[in-house]
C-alpha cells in the first residue's frame, strides 16, 4: 500500500501530473470565476475548456491517487473512460467560445456541427468500451497508455481543428487596432501552441524522466500563459501596451 509498491519514475509521474493537474484546474477556476463579476460567456466557456484540456492525463493521475491512497488500481475499463472518454468537452467548449468571439452569427453551426461529430465518436467509443476496449487504447503501464486509431483519430482531428480556428483567432485579434486584444490573441495562441507540442512530445517520445518534467512543465506553462491571454490582468497590459 501506499508509495511501496511503486517505482521511482511512477512516483515522479504521479506527482508531476497531480501539479500538472493542479495548476490547470486553478487556471480554469480563475477564469471561470471572472464570468460571475463581468458576465461575459467567454469566460464561462473557456473556464470550463481550461479545466478539461487535461482530461487525457486524468486516467493517470486518478490511478496513482487510488493506488497510493486505497491500494486500489482501477479497471482498463474504467482508465479509458477517464481518460479519452471526456476529452470532446474541451473542443465543443472551444469551438463555442471561438464561434461566439468571431462569428456569433454561425456560432451554433460551427458548434452544432462539432458537436454532431463528437456524439458520433463517443457512440462508437462507448460500444468498444464495454465490447473491446483494446480497440480504443491500451495500458503500456500503470499510468500509461497508447491509444488506437478511434481514439487516435478523433485527437488528431480535434487538435487540427482547434489549431486552424486558433490561428483564425489570432489573425482576427492581430488586425484589431486595439493593441490589448493584439497581445491577448499573441498570448492565448503562444499558449495553445505550447499545449500543442507538450501533448504531441507525450505521444511520440516513450516517457523518461526528462521527457516527463518537460511535457508537463509546457502543459502548465501554456496554461499559464493561456489565462494571461484570457483575462489580461492591467499589470501585464500596462507594461506591454505603450500608447
Amino acid at each position: 500500500m501506499g508509495l511501496e509498491g511503486l517505482t521511482q519514475f511512477e512516483i515522479i509521474q504521479g506527482f508531476v501530473g497531480i501539479i500538472n493537474l493542479a495548476i490547470t484546474t486553478i487556471v480554469g477556476l480563475k477564469i471561470l470565476s471572472k464570468y460571475f463579476t463581468h458576465k461575459k460567456v467567454e469566460f464561462f466557456t473557456v473556464g470550463l475548456m481550461m479545466i478539461f484540456v487535461t482530461s487525457a492525463w486524468w486516467g493517470a493521475t486518478s490511478t496513482f491517487l487510488l493506488y497510493v491512497l486505497f491500494d486500489y488500481e482501477i479497471s482498463d475499463v474504467a482508465y479509458i473512460f477517464i481518460s479519452y472518454g471526456l476529452v470532446t468537452i474541451t473542443s465543443i467548449f472551444w469551438l463555442y467560445s471561438f464561434g461566439y468571439l468571431i462569428y456569433p452569427k454561425s456560432k451554433w453551426k460551427i458548434t452544432g456541427t462539432w458537436l454532431a461529430i463528437c456524439i458520433v465518436y463517443t457512440i462508437f467509443f462507448m460500444y468498444f468500451l464495454f465490447t473491446n476496449p483494446s480497440l480504443l487504447a491500451v495500458r503500456v503501464t500503470r499510468f500509461d497508455s497508447e491509444t488506437k486509431t478511434i481514439v487516435s483519430g478523433f485527437v488528431l482531428l480535434s487538435l487540427l481543428t482547434s489549431l486552424i480556428t486558433q490561428y483564425i483567432f489570432f489573425r482576427k485579434s492581430s488586425a484589431s487596432e486595439d493593441k490589448r486584444i493584439k497581445w491577448k490573441g499573441r498570448f492565448i495562441f503562444f499558449g495553445f501552441l505550447i499545449f500543442l507540442t507538450g501533448g504531441i512530445l507525450d505521444s511520440v517520445f516513450q516517457l523518461n524522466p526528462i521527457t516527463l518534467f518537460l511535457t508537463r512543465v509546457m502543459l502548465a506553462i501554456s496554461a499559464i500563459i493561456s489565462y494571461i491571454g484570457w483575462t489580461m490582468p492591467d499589470r501585464v497590459a500596462n507594461w506591454l501596451v505603450k500608447e
